[in-house]
């Protein structure tokens, strides 16, 4: 199974190979419309590498502007967040291996970072880079 189609089917346990450390890998999109996200961290890095849109992050405490190209590189147990889309953000993910014991997925500090936000579309601010 050298081949994971995750536009099907994210990427987890049951269909990746068994030599593989990945814990999960897949697509996300968060539209200029509608578009909703969670503030949530995980037991293991999670990257995301920007293939289209551009918008505003927060992980580690501190916010960012993204666009295509851009990896995002957040450490197991840094809360990280998309707080504002600019143009419709789509990007590739991964879960590194999770540690023996630690839990997958997204987890949430609270009961209502669980429940997500909204994600507001903006203007491209003045001082994104380009």
């Amino acid at each position: 199974m050298p081949v994971i189609r995750t536009t099907d089917r994210k990427m987890g346990q049951g269909n990746r190979p068994e030599w593989c450390g990945v814990t999960s890998a897949g697509m996300f999109r968060i539209p200029v419309e509608n578009g909703r996200a969670d503030a949530h961290y995980h037991d293991c890095d999670e990257y995301w590498l920007v293939y289209r849109g551009k918008a505003k992050i927060i992980t580690e405490g501190k916010t960012f502007y993204v666009k295509p190209g851009d990896i995002v590189c957040t450490k197991a147990g840094d809360e990280h967040d998309i707080l504002e889309v600019y143009e419709t953000l789509e990007a590739f993910y991964f879960e590194d291996a999770t540690p023996e014991g630690g839990r997958i997925g997204h987890l949430h500090r609270n009961a209502e970072k669980a429940k997500g936000h909204p994600v507001p579309s903006l203007p491209i601010p003045e001082d994104f880079p380009q």
